[in-house]
């Protein structure tokens, strides 16, 4: 049992607004004292330098280059990210062929009662900057790699088998509440990201069957990581070329349907390649379920995605700019057998 040194901490991190949470939430300085006493509680001393880790939604840094701790704030849902990464973190020991750090420690900086504990997660840190850090110095080669890289890693991630009770269990019923509520309050969400042009917003409704049709209940649900974009690949350059060493963040993890997980895979990860989509599906197995109304599915989860996605998309390609209805969207994003975003 770890060591009560609660007594010892400066006072609970609070934050009065979100600006002053992201002023704070990458500062090494500030978070300083509360990642040494997690070092010190668990024997991971000396503590010498502390870097933050890629900006994403919680404190994250990088111990002397071998642990990385992350902090999870009572901002940004952290009451459930917190259990369900430290609940993946179990299921990914059970597969040491999927390349994902091993859990190293977990607690919570303060007792209950009085204010937000503050709950923590250490792993090994991986070696390496991530995909979205370097991009632009990685060439289609390497990105061909990459593809091959990630299908069987992605597959095994998919073959994980959750505990019947826990946050991530084996049935549909989060998963179809979930893409339930995302379709409730799809417009509205669309509107207040403003990625998607009023006229398509418009479309929604209309484009969208209803929930149950975008999953097939006779087969079984997936864990998906659901957030596969190139902030969460790394790896470094060896011999000019860049390598894969690994995959992070498994806080936004859920059970559900793999078109799903397609969503951030290709948008955030490929940049809307289709060929390194269709590469990637190749190795992975492109199977008759995946293929069931392929293009209407993934276009539905990409508009019911939890993230705006397509601020990706929607500015970035001059194509996507052009078109007249979700459908047209659809095609270039989605369909393998028509001309994409790049073309």
């Amino acid at each position: 049992m770890p060591e009560d040194r609660s007594w010892a901490l400066p006072p609970r991190p609070e934050f009065a607004t979100v600006k002053e949470y992201g002023q704070r939430f990458t500062d090494p300085t500030y978070w300083r004292p509360y990642i040494e006493e997690i070092c010190r509680r668990h024997h991971l001393t000396p503590c010498g330098e502390i870097r933050s880790g890629l900006p994403g939604t919680y404190p994250v840094f990088i111990v002397d280059g071998r642990y990385a701790v992350k902090l999870f704030g009572d901002l940004f849902k952290g009451a459930v990210r917190f259990p369900v990464e430290l609940e993946m973190y179990g299921l990914l020991a059970t597969d040491r062929e999927i390349p994902a750090p091993a859990l190293v420690a977990s607690g919570k900086l303060y007792p209950k009662g009085n204010g937000w504990p503050w709950p923590y997660i250490v792993t090994e840190a991986i070696a390496g900057k991530s995909l979205g850090e370097v991009e632009e110095h990685v060439s289609h080669r390497d990105r061909v790699d990459v593809c091959r890289f990630f299908a069987p890693a992605v597959r095994r991630i998919h073959s994980l088998r959750p505990r019947r009770s826990g946050y991530l269990r084996p049935s549909w019923g989060a998963f179809d509440r979930f893409l339930s509520e995302q379709k409730a309050r799809c417009s509205e969400n669309h509107r207040g990201w403003g990625s998607l042009p009023g006229h398509l917003v418009g479309q929604l409704d209309e484009y969208l069957p209803p929930a149950p049709e975008l999953v097939n209940h006779g087969a079984p649900p997936c864990v998906l990581h659901c957030d596969l974009n190139a902030d969460h690949v790394l790896g470094h350059f060896k011999g000019g070329r860049w390598r894969p060493t690994g995959i992070i963040d498994f806080a936004d993890a859920m059970v559900g349907d793999r078109v799903y997980e397609l969503v951030a895979l290709h948008i955030g990860l490929f940049r809307c390649d289709k060929g390194l989509l269709r590469l990637f599906l190749g190795e992975y197995g492109f199977d008759e379920d995946l293929r069931r109304d392929f293009v209407r599915r993934a276009m539905s989860m990409t508009v019911l995605h939890e993230f705006d996605v397509l601020s990706e998309v929607i500015g970035v390609f001059s194509a996507a700019e052009r078109v007249a209805s979700l459908e047209e969207l659809a095609a270039l994003l989605w369909d393998l057998d028509q001309p994409g975003l790049r073309a």
